[in-house]
């Protein structure tokens, strides 16, 4: 993890974050990462900003972009592609607060702050 994204936490710290981006269904462990301004790729590797350990997760499979209020998703042309709401993305497609993200089996909700 980086200065830009971080595991949430109850102390209050990082007040300037834009948007959460939370893990909706797994139960046995709770995910959240707080974006800013600037790139986010996700995939499988360690090497992420958003690592989602899962064979149904490419090693690099997508990126979250963030600039300004305008916010995209892109996939890399990962193997089990990207849905959002549950509609399969093409190449890359605008996120909107409130979008529920499937990256292989995670269901994540894009939120804003």
């Amino acid at each position: 993890m980086d200065d830009h994204t971080k595991p949430l936490n109850a102390n209050g710290e990082n007040s300037t974050v834009k948007f959460v981006l939370n893990v909706l269904n797994q139960s046995s462990r709770s995910s959240s990462w707080m974006l800013n301004e600037g790139n986010y790729t996700v995939g499988r590797l360690a090497e992420h900003e958003i690592i989602l350990d899962d064979v149904t997760v490419s090693r690099n499979h997508g990126k979250i972009i963030i600039e300004n209020d305008n916010t995209k998703i892109i996939d890399n042309n990962s193997t089990n592609g990207i849905y959002i709401n549950n509609l399969l993305i093409n190449d890359s497609t605008e996120l909107h607060s409130g979008d529920k993200i499937q990256i292989g089996k995670f269901l994540l909700l894009f939120t804003r702050v």
